[in-house]
């Protein structure tokens, strides 16, 4: 991978190709991924790679953000995240309503916000709903929970001269079939985990004893129920606030619970080195046998690491249910 470094404005400030030590490149759908670069500490490199700018490179539109550098030993570790990163530095003081739409309604936010510098949202027109009421939060928590329940993604990317964040959620492709037995991929794991999962919140609020407001929160869908006791005392009636209100805050509060309490279902494979960002990429949806397992899975590409170290690259492909610990 070619990479370049870009101040605060988007402005390119060096070119450093393929003349790093290591390079880890890791992107999620509906996640904020990692990203972690070595380089040896040149006098250009010193002066240059600082916290807050950014990385990209010649064959993907999405930024990385630097917020950690650390020069040792001749050598310049810079570590930060996607370029998503920085919406967690903007605050969303308000209440989205249950039933907005996903992408509308959080740029319509966000223009009203205080911004971040140079960062812009996309003109989308997914028509996806969010459920649930939401609000005060950060505009990374915004995308993330709104985005992860309803099979949204979200990506920060460069244009000219500026940043930007858009919506998408990439349609089945019935050609996209992968197999071991076809030759086109290579499992390196499985991981199914209910040891995280509950499905269904008793959300307690304002008040002591018997006489302590509860609501409860749903999502079983016929499954077996698992509980989990959400403690939101703090968030108290506003006056002249309705029981309605009230009660819808504090579901709110659950779903968002629950949202973090999924199973988690993933497989990570090895692609075809030509097949990934030509044939499929991030978001999109690949049905894939697990022949030794029994398994038919059809699931969206979640997440994918690159490591690029001594001129050679490793790419993983994860797709499936990923649980985010937060």
């Amino acid at each position: 991978m070619n990479l370049s470094l870009y101040d605060k404005d988007l402005k390119r400030i060096s070119i450093i190709g393929a003349q790093y030590i290591s390079c880890l490149w890791s992107e999620g759908y509906n996640t904020i991924e990692n990203f972690t670069l070595e380089l040896f500490a040149t006098d250009e490199y010193k002066k240059k790679v600082k916290t807050d700018c950014y990385v990209g490179r010649d064959d993907r539109k999405t930024l990385m953000v630097l917020k950690t550098v650390k020069v040792e030993n001749g050598k310049i570790v810079a570590s930060g995240k996607q370029a998503g990163r920085v919406l967690d530095d903007v605050s969303f003081i308000g209440t989205i309503e249950s039933g907005s739409m996903i992408d509308t309604s959080i740029k319509k936010a966000y223009n009203s916000s205080n911004k971040y510098h140079n960062l812009e949202f996309a003109d989308t027109d997914l028509q996806i709903p969010y459920k649930h009421q939401i609000g005060n939060k950060s505009f990374l928590e915004l995308c993330t929970t709104m985005c992860q329940s309803q099979d949204v993604g979200f990506r920060t990317v460069r244009e000219s001269g500026y940043i930007v964040t858009e919506f998408y959620q990439p349609k089945s492709n019935p050609n996209l079939v992968f197999s071991e037995r076809f030759g086109n991929l290579s499992i390196n794991s499985i991981s199914i985990s209910t040891e995280n999962s509950k499905n269904y919140a008793i959300v307690l609020g304002e008040g002591e004893g018997d006489k302590r407001t509860k609501v409860f929160v749903d999502l079983t869908n016929g499954e077996h129920r698992l509980d989990l006791i959400v403690d939101a005392r703090d968030i108290q009636r506003e006056e002249n606030e309705t029981d309605e209100s009230y009660n819808a805050r504090l579901e709110a509060r659950g779903i968002e619970k629950l949202l973090q309490k999924r199973e988690t279902f993933s497989c990570a494979f090895a692609p075809y080195a030509k097949d990934f960002g030509v044939k499929y990429d991030l978001g999109d949806i690949l049905t894939v046998y697990l022949s030794d397992y029994g398994i038919t899975l059809k699931a969206r590409v979640s997440r994918f690491t690159q490591k690029s170290q001594n001129n050679k690259t490793k790419t993983t492909i994860e797709v499936g249910q990923i649980t985010v610990k937060r």
